[in-house]
Order: C-alpha cells, then sequence, then structure tokens
C-alpha cells in the first residue's frame, strides 16, 4: 500500500540500511523520529505499559464533568442568572418536589406526612425553600386535579456543588415507588438525570461497539492477533483522554457529553491509523524486506499519512475552541486529546510491538485465508469492484454523478426550515421522572415557567421611574403580565397595585422585574421576545441585565452565529493548505470543499426531517425538538476532519499513479482500486463506533452518532465511490492544475507521502 510518489521497488531499496543504523561515512548520525520505536521496541512497550497504568489511576480519579455547557458565559442572560442567584437567591427555583395522592388527593394524611417531611429534609446550608403547598397553601402550589402539591426549592453554588446537593436531597427524600409518590424535577434533577444517564449509554455503547469491532478486526486483518493490536491502541488512546479530561476538569469546565466523543473517536481512530500502518508493513514484509527494514519503509510513507491525517483532524476540532459554549471547548480537548495519544500509540507503539512479535502477528489467522499478500499491481487494483465501478462512474459521468447530487440536494432541502435552540427535558425518554415532574407542572399547575423572561437592576437609583419601564414593558409583544415592586401591570396599564408580597422584587438598590409571557422560551420567537425586552429603552440609562429561556436561547444563537463564520473559515482554510501541499492542485481542495460541504447539508438536512419534524420518531424513540445547537457545529468539525483523512489517502493514490502514466483515467482507476478496500473497512468500522452511540437515550448523543456515522459511510462510499472519478473524468488533466507561483511553492514544500 505505496503513498508515495516513487516506486515501491526504490522506496524499499532506499531503505535497506543496515538494523544499527550505522551513520554514513563521512557523515553524522541523523535523529530519525522513528528511531526509539525501532531500535528500542522492548523500551517502549514498557513505557506504553506504565503510561497506560497512569492513565488508568488518572481516569477513575474524581471528576468534575458537568451535563451543561452550552452557556456563553460572558452573555447577558448568564450575568442576569449571577445577579438573580447573588441578590435574589429564593427567587429562582432550580429543584421542584411534587408529592402526589392520586386516590386521596394532596391534602390526605399521607401526602401532608410526606409533604412535611420534605420539608424538615430542606433544612440544610445552601437550599432555600422558594414556596411550599405545604407550608403555604396557595391555590397556584396546588394541582388543577388536587392530587398534587409542588415545593420549589433554590439550592445555591456553582453546578458542581448544585449537582451534589440537589442529588442528596433526592436521595434522602425522593419516594418514586412508594404509595404517596415524592418526585424530582427542575433543572438541576433533570442535570443530574442526564449525566447518569450518558454514563449508563456509554456502557451500553461500549459493550456493542466492542465485540462488533473487533470481530470486523479479525475480518480486516485476517487474524486474531493482528485485531488485537489496533483495539490495545484503542483502549490507550480511550483511557489516556479520558484521564486528560479528568485533568483538565479540575480547572475548567468540561461537560460530560465529551466522554462519548472520546470512548468513539478514540477506538475508530486507532483502528484507522493502525489498519494503514499494518497493512502497509505487511506489505513490505511479502515482497521481501526484513521485519526492520519493512517497518522503516512504512514509517515513511504511511507513517506520514497518519501523520498529516492527524493534523487534518487535530485542525478540524480544534475550530471549537472558537465557541465560547464549554460544550463544545470540551469537544475540542477531547478531540485533541484522542488524536494525540492516538497518534503515538500508532506511530511508536504500534511500530515497537509489530517488531517484537514478528511472525507471531500472523498467529491464530482465519482458517483458509492467508495472513500476508504480496503487493497489488496497479492492474489488479484496476480490476477491484471500486476501480471498475471508477471506471464506470468515468465513462458516464454525468449519468452517475447528477442523480447523486441530486439526491443530496433533495436530502438537504430540510435544514432551510431547521430550528436550533438549546436541549431541554424532551432530550431524555419519557420514563424520566424529572421529564414526568416537568411535563406535569406544564399541565397541571399555574406556577411561574421557565418562560418567564427576568429583569435585574443591580442598582435602580431612580425608585420613581420603574412604574413606567415595567409598563414599557408590558406592552412588549408575547409579554402577557410584567411583575415588579411597582405592582402588575398588563398590556401598559397597571393591574395590581402593590402589595406585601411585592417586596420581594427589591433588595437594598437593587431590583427585578419578572415578565410572564405566552411564548415557548426555547424557540426562535422566545428569542425575537428577548431582543425586543432589550430594546426597550430603561430610564436614567440604568444597568439591568435580562435573563430566563428566551435571553437564554438569544445569547446561545448569537455566540455561535458570531464565531461561525471563523470557524468555518479556518476549516476551509486548513483543508485548502493541506490538499494544495499534498497534490499541488488548486481544484481538487476546491472540489473537497464543495463535496464535504454538500455532504454534510444532506446528513443535516436528514437530522432535521427526523430529530425536528418527527419522521421515525416512534422507531427511534424520540420525541421531535429543534436541535441542540451544539450538535450540528460538532458533527460539522468531526465528520469533515475524518473526510480528510479519506481524502488524502485517496488522492495520494491516485496522484502517484497519476505521476507514473499521465493518464486521468487508469489513475483513477488503480488509485481508487488500491485505497478503496482500505478507505471502506476504515470507514466501516468507525462508523460502527458511531452508530453504538444511537443506542443513547439522551437525543443530542442519538442525533450525533446516527449523523456521524452516516457522514463517514456516505463520504467514504458515495462521494469518494462516484463522484469523485466523475469530476475527476469530466476536468481530466485540469485537476492537477496550478499557476506558476504556486507550483514552485508546491515543489518546495509539497507533501510528497
Amino acid at each position: 500500500m505505496t503513498l508515495s510518489n516513487t516506486s515501491p521497488a526504490l522506496d524499499r531499496a532506499a531503505s535497506r540500511v543496515p538494523d544499527g543504523g550505522a551513520p554514513p561515512p563521512g557523515g553524522r548520525r541523523r535523529l530519525r523520529w522513528d528511531a526509539l520505536p525501532l531500535r528500542r521496541p522492548r523500551l517502549v512497550a514498557v513505557l506504553g505499559l506504565v503510561l497506560l497504568v497512569a492513565a488508568v489511576l488518572l481516569a477513575v480519579a474524581p471528576s468534575s464533568l458537568k451535563a451543561g455547557g452550552f452557556d456563553d458565559p460572558s452573555s447577558d442572560s448568564v450575568a442576569a442568572a449571577t445577579a438573580l442567584e447573588e441578590l435574589f437567591p429564593a427567587s429562582q427555583p432550580n429543584l421542584v418536589v411534587l408529592v402526589t395522592d392520586p386516590a386521596a388527593g394532596a391534602g390526605s394524611p399521607a401526602a401532608l406526612a410526606a409533604g412535611q417531611a420534605v420539608l424538615a429534609g430542606l433544612e440544610r446550608p445552601g437550599v432555600h425553600l422558594v414556596a411550599s403547598w405545604y407550608s403555604t397553601p396557595v391555590p397556584e402550589l396546588l394541582a388543577k386535579d388536587a392530587s398534587a402539591g409542588l415545593t420549589l426549592v433554590r439550592v445555591d453554588g456553582d453546578e458542581d456543588g448544585v449537582a451534589r446537593t440537589a442529588d442528596e436531597l433526592y436521595q434522602a427524600l425522593g419516594r418514586a415507588d412508594a404509595a404517596v409518590p415524592v418526585t424530582f424535577g427542575g433543572i438541576a434533577h433533570i442535570n443530574n438525570e442526564t449525566s447518569t444517564q450518558v454514563d449508563s449509554d456509554l456502557v451500553l455503547a461500549e459493550s456493542i461497539a466492542l465485540p462488533l469491532t473487533l470481530l470486523l478486526l479479525v475480518l480486516v486483518f485476517r487474524g486474531v492477533v493482528a485485531a488485537l493490536l489496533p483495539t490495545s491502541i484503542g483502549v490507550i488512546s480511550i483511557v489516556g483522554s479520558l484521564g486528560v479530561l479528568n485533568a483538565l476538569s479540575q480547572v475548567t469546565s468540561v461537560s460530560i457529553f465529551a466522554v462519548q466523543l472520546v470512548t468513539t473517536l478514540g477506538l475508530g481512530l486507532a483502528i484507522d491509523y493502525s489498519l494503514i500502518v499494518v497493512a502497509r508493513y505487511r506489505e513490505e514484509r511479502a515482497s521481501g524486506a526484513t521485519d526492520l527494514v519493512a517497518l522503516r519503509t512504512t514509517m515513511r510513507t504511511a507513517g506520514r499519512t497518519v501523520l498529516f491525517s492527524a493534523a487534518a483532524v487535530s485542525g478540524a476540532l480544534a475550530t471549537l475552541l472558537v465557541f465560547p459554549l464549554y460544550f463544545l471547548r470540551s469537544s475540542a480537548y477531547a478531540g485533541l486529546a484522542v488524536v494525540v495519544i492516538t497518534l503515538f500509540g500508532a506511530l511508536v507503539l504500534l511500530p515497537a510491538l509489530l517488531l517484537l512479535l514478528g511472525d507471531r502477528l500472523d498467529r491464530w489467522s482465519l482458517p483458509g485465508r492467508r495472513a500476508t499478500t504480496a503487493p497489488v499491481t496497479p492492474e489488479q487494483a484496476a480490476g477491484r469492484f471500486w476501480g471498475r465501478l471508477a471506471g464506470a462512474a468515468m465513462r458516464r459521468p454525468l449519468l452517475y454523478s447528477v442523480p447523486v447530487v441530486g439526491l443530496l440536494v433533495v436530502l438537504a432541502v430540510p435544514v432551510g426550515h431547521a430550528q436550533l435552540g438549546v436541549p431541554d427535558e424532551r432530550m431524555l425518554p419519557t420514563t424520566s421522572e424529572g421529564r414526568i415532574v416537568t411535563e406535569t407542572l406544564a399541565t397541571q399547575f399555574d406556577v411561574t415557567s421557565d418562560q418567564a423572561v427576568n429583569v435585574v437592576a443591580p442598582v435602580w437609583g431612580d425608585v420613581a421611574a420603574l412604574p413606567s419601564y415595567a409598563q414599557a414593558l408590558s406592552l412588549v409583544d408575547g409579554v402577557t403580565a410584567v411583575n415588579s415592586a411597582g405592582g402588575r401591570y398588563v398590556d401598559g396599564v397597571l393591574s395590581a397595585a402593590p402589595t406585601a408580597a411585592d417586596a420581594a422584587y427589591s433588595s437594598g438598590p437593587a431590583t427585578r422585574l419578572q415578565l410572564t409571557t405566552d411564548v415557548i422560551g426555547y424557540s426562535s420567537a422566545g428569542r425575537q421576545l428577548a431582543e425586543d425586552v432589550r430594546a426597550t429603552a430603561v430610564p436614567g440609562g440604568e444597568q439591568v441585565f435580562v435573563g430566563g429561556e428566551p435571553a437564554q436561547i438569544a445569547d446561545i444563537l448569537g455566540a455561535v452565529e458570531q464565531r461561525l463564520p471563523l470557524a468555518l473559515g479556518l476549516i476551509a482554510g486548513l483543508t485548502l493548505v493541506l490538499l494544495f501541499l499534498f497534490t499541488g492542485s488548486v481544484l481538487l481542495p476546491l472540489k473537497a470543499l464543495l463535496f464535504n460541504v454538500l455532504g454534510l447539508a444532506s446528513i443535516f438536512g436528514a437530522a432535521v426531517w427526523v430529530f425536528q419534524d418527527g419522521h421515525l420518531s416512534g422507531v427511534l424513540g424520540i420525541t421531535p425538538a429543534p436541535i441542540a445547537i451544539a450538535i450540528p457545529v460538532l458533527l460539522f468539525c468531526v465528520a469533515f476532519g475524518l473526510s480528510m483523512d479519506y481524502e488524502m489517502f485517496l488522492l495520494a493514490r491516485i496522484k502517484e499513479r497519476y505521476d507514473a502514466t499521465g493518464d486521468v483515467v487508469s489513475s483513477v482507476r488503480e488509485g481508487l482500486g488500491a485505497s478503496g478496500p482500505i478507505i471502506t473497512m476504515a470507514a466501516a468500522v468507525l462508523a460502527v463506533s458511531f452508530f453504538a452511540m444511537a443506542t443513547s437515550v439522551v437525543t443530542p448523543i442519538k442525533l450525533f452518532g446516527l449523523g456521524t456515522g452516516l457522514a463517514i459511510l456516505l463520504d467514504a462510499v458515495v462521494l469518494r465511490g462516484v463522484l469523485v472519478p466523475s469530476f475527476l473524468r469530466l476536468v481530466g488533466r485540469g485537476a492537477w492544475w496550478a499557476p506558476r507561483p504556486l507550483r514552485a511553492l508546491h515543489k518546495r514544500f509539497g507533501l510528497s507521502d
């Protein structure tokens, strides 16, 4: 599996130096990046074992992974939430407790006893009772059918502290299976349920992915021992990356969702890179090279391909760092850790293990199949399935490409009506306790919901100006009422004079206003509402912060939209530069960019059709909802980076044959015929890892797993198998054209392997 622009014979001849690596006469010994694994394989193996043990200890150490990460820390809505927590700690409940007696009602002796037990259990530091039907039996805290009484609680602290305290309260007071159920809800409990569910889903996904992957590897590598090598590299990559995330969680915010990316990408990339290295190593050995010489040639050719692929994948993932949402930044941390550790495993540890194994690499091979094969000739490659498919596509390029492009465009159409939002209780299964309680609140209670807009002023100087501001806010479209220290305003009119209860809207020089609405908070209408509230003039130029779900969605979408052009520009620039250096062509990088965008747009369109519009929702067990805005961004960066891996591998083989023959048709057939099986096998194994994520009952993870797995297969099979040959046939020799200055640049700095 040669990836250089020279012939395999010349590569092998150039690599036949003494095993001792002596310097040439009269010259100095050069420091080679592969010297350690090839000269001290046992030392490298021991070092790998030591690092694995250290990574295990770090991975199992206590961590502070969080279930949030969708907010912009510098946003107005976060400032409002912080101000409310500091100045009005009892105004914003983040935990709710429901005591239900469906037979005798919330006022039954059993329900009253359970309610009083809840109140007693809430008496601890950092826990504030906001309101409870069992202490103040007002109608708003009683279910419409009188079956349940509601208790609203505020838990102080950062995300970690809130999560720990909420879990302690749930463990002490929760009784979902009792005769009088005591159930929990609110954002604090939903976040805890999400974290627990993610951990459970991770175990299930890995229990499915690992056996299937190992089975595929045995078939691909044609033996058990060879199949265990990439699996071992994958385990090291996963454990090491989890250790990195645990360490990072002690100094910065890291999302729990990044764990899924680590396990999937770590196993997938380890297999991908190991497949390329082991296949080339076997080819060199089959040609008569000694183990050491075969490895040197492998490291110089396939090793460089792996190195450039890792640069492409890590570059695409690093663009996630431009976003302020720590959900996306955590994915960048996870992806970069995976790439670096997998690169160490594939280019340092794997060569050492291959050298130590020697002929034992082919132990326990599949019966009836040879463990090694002679190098495939260009003519044999052209006669393979992928070579024949390329030939058919080039004979009738429009007949093959136009229907494919048309289908991709049709699949992308739903993108036009995509609704982007923030994950809420609908991401959990319908049996989730937190989701059930949230839905019960929406249907059975008249308490203020999270859809309210909160306006808080840390210092409000002109008390006399407050009524006019509240009056103006009550006239904003979508606002049904404004509650303030100056009373309640509806449609610009004072509908209720100030009462003693309204004193809770002031705290020293600070004041707050609560805007009830008739719009869904996490929606485009909610975003517009928040923008209209912020556009309302504030008397005297007082500083106010606007929070609540409508403001949160406005800030999150704004933060992503503001930085998205920069992220896309970085990815596009990376694609154009790397592929130009790899091919010396101007047109091929543009083609790769266009095809990747088309393929990913079709995947996103299909995701909107399923996860937002609700088609196949029953089959997948999901509730239709707006697409979590961070997921398409993450999917795009991950899938784009992986597609660059296959793009460089394929174009390197095609360019090798084109440089040798100058014939467009034969070079494409021979290049695709040689690389197609490797690309397909690597993509299939990688897709299995992502499809295993679809077993998750947490909707964003299911969407990401399905979407990325489909994107990988679409890229490896349809784009590479049909569109690339058709394109190269239509443009002919022009595909390799570049202006003279760029040709000179490529000649000096281009990548030949």
